[in-house]
């Protein structure tokens, strides 16, 4: 009904109803009238509401979730877990955890003070409000457009709730003419603030064929990186430690630090570059007669991250990082991960990863031999992200 002939519908309506109980001032007939043309036209009053403009009307009663409305004028009801790299990660009983745009997020009814951190360096503690591509700070009043925030976290959250953790299982089993086991194993987590980001990473590859092992590598790693605006970071600290008896490594340890520059962030494509000086030791397994089994290097550790959601369902990773270091150590040496995941469930999803570990020049055996310079792992299996 549109809003000319409801216009003529409600004037009818009271028309009737107030010329027939001009006819009885008083009596249940008369305040039946009134009750009906107060009731009607209220109801049609509501169908006047721009829905612009429309809320839920638990939305605002109920501040035990955050509200979110989409530009397509959707409504959610869950949690607002945070919004980093232009990607807003929301949580619906429902609907499970959800990656949306922060392009396509129009308003928020957020329940719990929030963290704010805008391009210009500066993070404010505050209950916001959000309407239409604009951020409001309740304290100061102040509004800014949508476009220069950085991230958005929620202050009261518990330690647990800035964590996510992700692992990856792949297996292989041969009997028959050859006996072979073969594993490989990742882990990762992440911990995530307003102005702050820490990673922590393991992979191991293990392989038996016919009882004796032809793979064995572990390698482990962490770094913190602090943010000073939207691209722009420090990695205050940069720790690995490396072992792969088969490329003649029982313990290899490099530290350092660096900056880092987000060349890409969207929320389908990012791609960051970190580069920095180091330090690293190394225990070789085996030498020859007469060569030092510890050597030790300054370094030059550049490392790439490149991250790409194909899909709602499909992602893919790219994972660099070369170290230069003297000869004695290797000269360079190269690490690549590169992943195809697709996601099942929220929590479970399959992959296909390629590592390659490069060495330029390895450190020769107690028998003269040199190990290869490039192991290749291709592996295929399960993952589960929390």
């Amino acid at each position: 009904m549109g809003r000319h002939a409801t216009g003529e519908f409600r004037e009818r309506i009271s028309h009737f109803c107030c010329g027939r109980a001009l006819l009885r001032l008083s009596g249940p007939r008369t305040w039946l009238c009134l009750l009906a043309t107060l009731g009607i036209g209220s109801t049609l009053w509501a169908e006047d509401v721009d829905p612009e403009d429309w809320i839920p009307p638990a939305a605002r009663e109920n501040p035990k979730y955050d509200w979110m409305q989409l530009t397509s004028g959707e409504w959610l009801k869950g949690e607002f877990s945070h919004m980093y790299e232009d990607s807003v990660v929301f949580d619906s009983d429902i609907l499970g955890e959800l990656t949306i745009g922060w392009g396509g997020v129009k308003r928020v009814r957020f329940r719990n003070p929030m963290g704010v951190r805008l391009d210009d360096r500066t993070v404010h503690y505050d209950t916001i409000r959000m309407l239409d591509g604009d951020i409001t700070l309740e304290s100061s009043e102040e509004t800014v457009p949508k476009s220069q925030v950085v991230s958005i976290t929620p202050v009261y959250k518990t330690e647990w709730s800035r964590w996510k953790l992700e692992g990856k299982v792949a297996f292989d089993f041969q009997s028959g003419n050859t006996d072979e086991t073969r594993y490989t194993t990742t882990l990762s987590a992440t911990r995530r603030t307003v102005s702050t980001r820490f990673n922590g990473d393991y992979i191991g590859n293990y392989t038996k064929t016919d009882g004796d092992e032809t793979a064995n590598n572990h390698r482990a790693s962490s770094n913190f990186d602090y943010f000073f605006d939207e691209r722009l970071f420090i990695r205050a600290i940069d720790a690995e430690y490396y072992r792969d008896r088969f490329q003649n490594i029982n313990t290899q340890v490099t530290v350092g630090a660096g900056v880092g520059y987000k060349f890409i962030d969207t929320s389908k494509l990012d791609w960051e570059i970190q580069f920095g000086p180091a330090y690293q030791y190394t225990e070789f397994a085996q030498v020859p007669a007469g060569s030092d089994r510890t050597v030790s290097s300054p370094a030059i550790v550049l490392s790439s991250t490149l991250g790409w959601d194909i899909t709602a369902d499909l992602d893919y990773t790219l994972n660099y990082q070369g170290t230069l270091t003297n000869r004695e150590s290797g000269l360079y040496s190269q690490h690549i991960v590169s992943s195809l995941d697709y996601e099942l469930t929220s929590v479970f999803d399959v992959f296909l990863m390629l590592q390659l570990d490069r060495v330029e020049e390895p450190q020769q055996r107690a028998d003269g031999s040199t190990p290869r310079k490039n192991d290749l792992t291709v592996s295929v299996g399960l993952g589960i992200d929390i």
